[in-house]
């Protein structure tokens, strides 16, 4: 995640992310704590584990909303991969 975080997109919203206890798929989550392009407050999001060059988002309850590019684009293939998921409580 620190690689991610020194990226454009990473620097961009780094300080508008928050680090929960929550660990997903050997990641931690992060809570979104302010608006930001696609992302709203109280979005929760990971590092993908396996690959490492994508974002998982869920919203604050935990239903998976999208994947997006280490660059902040949507991965639209992905984000259809996952329609369904939810981030465990």
């Amino acid at each position: 995640m620190n690689e991610f975080l020194s990226s454009d997109f990473g620097r961009e919203i780094g300080d508008k992310l928050q680090k929960t206890k929550k660990r997903y798929d050997g990641q931690t989550v992060y809570k979104v704590t302010e608006d930001i392009g696609d992302l709203k407050k109280g979005d929760q999001l990971y590092l993908d584990g396996l690959h490492k060059d994508h974002l998982e988002v869920f919203d604050k309850r935990g239903k998976f909303q999208q994947v997006l590019n280490l660059d902040g684009t949507t991965n639209n293939i992905k984000t259809d991969r996952g329609i369904g998921r939810r981030l465990p409580k």
